[in-house]
């Protein structure tokens, strides 16, 4: 399980587009998001520096926890 703290995630919008964003990586992923920690735990084969930089794209910064 990866985990990433991502500051600017503020709202269900946010979610859906970084669930999107990793969803494009691994269509099979499994995404929870947390707002309330800003954290976002991800199930997945690909590794942490393509779903950091997926998430760049899509506008948000993040931190690997």
């Amino acid at each position: 399980m990866q985990r990433y703290k991502i500051d600017e995630m503020s709202c269900g919008h946010c979610v859906g587009t970084i669930e999107k964003a990793i969803r494009a990586i691994d269509p099979v992923a499994k995404v929870e998001a947390n707002l309330g920690t800003k954290e976002v735990r991800v199930e997945t084969t690909a590794d942490s520096d393509v779903i950091v930089e997926a998430l760049k794209t899509a506008g948000y910064d993040s931190l690997p926890l």
